[in-house]
């Protein structure tokens, strides 16, 4: 992939402010973390030239700036493109850390 491309959805925290959100890539085997490339406040579009070990994205906003931030972990899109307003965050993607067994 040349560029992704990602269109961060304006939505408003419980604070009544434009809710912050924070881009980082996932490398490796997609369970490492690496650079940041994005924060931001929303209602923006921004590209963005993945790393040569970009798997994915850990994309992070926080609806209640007082609290622990929320995150989805994704592969970067055969498309390019990322929906952030389009992505279904109740629901763990194929990098999440998240232990399902003991549900």
């Amino acid at each position: 992939m040349a560029t992704l491309r990602i269109r961060w959805h304006e939505q408003t925290s419980d604070f009544g402010q434009p809710m912050p959100w924070f881009g980082s890539w996932l490398v490796g085997d997609g369970e490492t973390e690496g650079d940041w490339f994005h924060s931001g406040r929303g209602a923006d579009e921004t590209t963005h030239d993945p790393p040569q070990d970009a798997v994915g994205v850990r994309l992070r906003f926080w609806p209640s700036e007082g609290l622990d931030p929320e995150y989805i972990d994704l592969p970067l899109p055969e498309s390019g493109v990322i929906e952030t307003i389009a992505l279904d965050y109740d629901h763990p993607g194929p990098f999440s850390r998240l232990d399902l067994s003991q549900l």
